[in-house]
Formats: C-alpha cells, sequence, structure tokens
C-alpha cells in the first residue's frame, strides 16, 4: 500500500481490527490501558484523509522536510485519523472514493503540530486529541499524568467505600420514630461511633465534602455530642450555599444548646435558602416565640398555615403561640422546641 492511495469503499469489518483498536477500547474503560494505548497510538500507522495530490514518492515512510501534502479537515479545523482503512467508512458517513494517507502516529503528529485530530470520527470507539495532550504525549509526560489520574481513581474509590459504609452504620439509627427518639443501647453508640470513625476518614480524603459533614453531625447528635454536631453543620453550610436541611439542623443544634441566637440566625437561613417551605417556616416561628418575639412569631406561623392550612403540626404551633400571647400557656423553653 502506497504513502498516498485512492481508497474505494469497503463493508466494514469488525473492530478491532488490529491491536491500536483494540487498546483504544480497553483505554476507553480501563486507567492502566491507557498508556499502552497511547504508545500504540505513536507507533502504528494512522490514516489521514488528503485532498489527493502529494509530491511525495510511494511507500510508507516519514515524509520529508520540504514534502507537500494537504490534510482533509472539519468544519471546525480537526483532522480526522483513523486506526485502520476500514474506520474510514464506518457508518456508511463517507459513500464515495477517498484519497488517504499511510503515516506513523508520531510522525504525523510532528508534521501537524499544534493540530486538533478526532481518531476515528465515524466509529463508536473515537477520541479527540487536543493539541496539549499530543504535547504531552510526544514529550512523554501524559504517562506521568496517567499515572496521577490513577491514584486519584483509587482515591475517589477508596473515599465511595468509606462513605458507604458510615451511611450503613447510621441505617434506622439516626432517624426518628415519629417525634420520639429512641434509646440507644451500648452496641449502637458503638455503631455510631464508628461512623464517625468513617466520616472523618472521608473527610481526611475529600476536606470540603459537605455530606460526610452533615451526615457525621447527624451521629454526633444522636449521641448528645451537640457542640461538635453544631460544629460539623456551621462547616458544611459555609462549603454548601443552597441545602435548606444543614440549616435546619443547624439551628436544632443551637437550641440543643440554648443558643437562641444561633438558632435563630439558622431557622432564618433555612428559609433563605427554601423561602415557601411550611415545615422550614413553622419552625422559625417556633423559635420566634422561645425568643419572646411573639407578633413575629405569629406572623411568620400565619404565612405557614397560609401555604399549607391542614399541617397539624403547625397548627398546634400556631394554638401555642396564640395561647402564650393570650396568657394562657407559658413559654415554651428550649426542651419544649425540640422535642
Amino acid at each position: 500500500m502506497g504513502i498516498l492511495d485512492i481508497l474505494k469503499k469497503k463493508i466494514a469489518s469488525t473492530f478491532p481490527e488490529n491491536e491500536l483498536e483494540k487498546g483504544l477500547m480497553r483505554a476507553a474503560s480501563e486507567i492502566p490501558a491507557q498508556k499502552e494505548f497511547y504508545q500504540k497510538l505513536l507507533w502504528n500507522q494512522l490514516f489521514v484523509l488528503t485532498d489527493g495530490h502529494s509530491d511525495s514518492e510511494e511507500g510508507i515512510h516519514t515524509l520529508e522536510k520540504d514534502t507537500t501534502v494537504q490534510f482533509v479537515t472539519f468544519e471546525e479545523g480537526q483532522i480526522p485519523i483513523f486506526t485502520s482503512t476500514n474506520r474510514i467508512f464506518d457508518k456508511g458517513i463517507v459513500k464515495e472514493e477517498v484519497a488517504y494517507m499511510s503515516l506513523k502516529g508520531q510522525d504525523l503528529f510532528g508534521i501537524a503540530k499544534g493540530s486538533t485530530f478526532i481518531l476515528n470520527p465515524y466509529s463508536d470507539y473515537g477520541k479527540e486529541l487536543l493539541p496539549e495532550e499530543i504535547e504531552n504525549l510526544l514529550n512523554g509526560t501524559i504517562y506521568d499524568k496517567i499515572d496521577e489520574q490513577e491514584i486519584e481513581n483509587k482515591k475517589h474509590q477508596e473515599f465511595n467505600n468509606i462513605f458507604e459504609r458510615a451511611g450503613n452504620r447510621q441505617k434506622g439509627l439516626i432517624f426518628l420514630d415519629g417525634y420520639r427518639i429512641k434509646e440507644l443501647n451500648e452496641s449502637e453508640k458503638s455503631i455510631l461511633e464508628e461512623s464517625i470513625k468513617n466520616f472523618k476518614k472521608c473527610l481526611d480524603i475529600v476536606p470540603d465534602h459537605w455530606q460526610s459533614m452533615m451526615l457525621m453531625a447527624k451521629s454526633l447528635q444522636r449521641l448528645e455530642r451537640h457542640s461538635e454536631a453544631l460544629e460539623q453543620l456551621e462547616t458544611a453550610l459555609k462549603i454548601e450555599l443552597e441545602n435548606h436541611s444543614i440549616a435546619m439542623e443547624a439551628s436544632l443544634e443551637a437550641m440543643h444548646l440554648k443558643d437562641l441566637d444561633k438558632a435563630l440566625h439558622y431557622s432564618e437561613e433555612s428559609l433563605k435558602r427554601k423561602p415557601n417551605n411550611f415545615a422550614l417556616i413553622g419552625n422559625h416561628a417556633m423559635n420566634l416565640l422561645v425568643a419572646e418575639k411573639d407578633l413575629e412569631a405569629k406572623e411568620t406561623i400565619d404565612k405557614a398555615i397560609k401555604i399549607q392550612p391542614n399541617d397539624s403540626v403547625n397548627r398546634n404551633i400556631e394554638s401555642l403561640i396564640m395561647d402564650v400571647i393570650s396568657g394562657k400557656r407559658q413559654r415554651p423553653m428550649f426542651e419544649d422546641a425540640i422535642k
């Protein structure tokens, strides 16, 4: 086969049909296989479409310095290249005979430096090769980057395993049984302690993982370690700026610690994050009542009931607020607000 040939349409052979294509398939799903693929990409013959004119001689070899060849490019400037001649005709997109050139990958990338290539653009297994990637391939640094990526992936897999294990240990232990919290036995306490250790390991790996902070706070909450729980939630709030549940839990922990200023701040923050949630509005109204801000509490619970008139919890809060204002009942204490 010559360096410049006219290729007529063939019936596509089964993919993969050579070692380079096998390497491409493996590299798509296995990071360790990427090194082998890039090595084969450099040293194997690649096929590039041309305009059909060349002053080079027949035979597969490195182009001389003054050889002139015009590569076919796509509309956005990428150069299509192929791992075999049959890949040119995949899916029947190319229907006519075409001119092509066969070059070793290293030679092709060397004479078209700065170009973006599309490998097998008509196939199920293809790849865009950006100029930076080509440069890293030619100077060998791409292999270091693959090693770094593999280390990072292993770290993420370890993280996922630990996070899943921690979550499984919390099952059935951090949720409420109606409105009454079940007492924990010693074995259950130990399980929650292990979940806390796991979440800490997660944060060692991914320090800004707010989900680990929030779930750790739930374990700490059940173990009545409220200061530690609030600390985790406050850190999570600085990282995740939209989740309303973090602010709601922080408000609850502040009430456990009898810190009204923080309780009000965080129940108000939860409403900023989800303004029309009737449950959050009711929670804020209860905090306002404990803080002796009765009129504001009444206005707030009215808003919640307007949104959801049939909610029994908010109806009870409404009744309590009215009774406190009229003097029929004593003002609820911190302990009443967190029941």
